[in-house]
């Protein structure tokens, strides 16, 4: 144990570091991995994106509480003292012991800035779960009422929200909202006679977007007038209509 007022011998800075070095490649490894794990899939909605920052903003929660636990903080403080001239005599080379510590400030600002904007993000996206519930639960009719409520609220982040009124974030929010309004639309017009009999329910269309590929269906069966009755299909195909036009506009 290091006792205050005692002044660390050169194979204790030498263990110093040389820990320091490990827990900075590792915090490093892990922001590089949390950067990484967003792969867009082409097909995913709002609620994965929401998944996304929730899962960011726990796993750099935990980064930050081991950057300000006593270890760290013991190890980074004696470093610091160590590059300081008055320790010129201990025999360890402050220049070396003063890159490790500056790297450590620049990463311990990397993880706050990157939290920061996880829970920023985070903040904002769920003030849109109740607006987006309608692409996963609801039918064409639904999220076309729902739709004023919902581009409010993303007018809302693009105006005040910190992190996530990028051109790019919010191409991506339209995107993936896009992607469920036309998943929903889909198996609305293939199943929505079995929804109406009772045999099929939108909780399998929430199911097959929760990291599931839904099985493609030709849609030449809606050709099938027994299994699709016109008089039915037609007016299944017009409520997705307007929901495209209403979206449009």
């Amino acid at each position: 144990m290091l006792h205050l007022g005692k002044q660390p011998d050169a194979t204790m800075l030498t263990d110093f570091e040389k820990i320091f070095n490990e827990w900075s490649e590792k915090i490093e490894q892990t922001l590089e991995e949390a950067d990484a794990e967003k792969k867009e899939d082409k097909e995913a909605g709002p609620r994965q994106e929401l998944e996304y920052w929730k899962q960011r903003m726990r796993k750099l929660t935990q980064v930050s509480e081991q950057l300000r636990s006593k270890n760290c903080r013991t190890v980074f403080d004696v470093l610091t003292a160590a590059s300081q001239p008055s320790n010129d005599n201990i025999g360890k080379p402050r220049d070396k012991i003063y890159l490790a510590t500056s790297k450590w400030r620049s990463i311990e600002l990397r993880v706050t800035e990157a939290l920061n904007e996880a829970k920023d993000n985070v903040k904002y996206l769920q003030t849109l779960e109740k607006f987006i519930e309608p692409l996963y639960e609801g039918t064409p009719e639904s999220i076309q009422e729902t739709l004023p409520a919902l581009m409010n609220s993303i007018k809302m982040i693009h105006t005040i929200a910190r992190y996530y009124n990028t051109n790019e974030r919010m191409t991506g929010l339209f995107i993936k909202i896009t992607n469920q309004m036309i998943a929903n639309c889909k198996y609305q017009i293939i199943n929505f006679r079995r929804i109406k009999l009772g045999q099929a329910t939108l909780g399998s269309l929430n199911a097959q977007t929760a990291g599931k590929k839904p099985a493609i269906i030709d849609d030449s069966i809606l050709w099938d007038s027994a299994t699709y009755p016109p008089e039915e299909l037609i007016p299944m195909l017009q409520t997705c209509l307007d929901l495209h036009e209403a979206y449009i506009k």
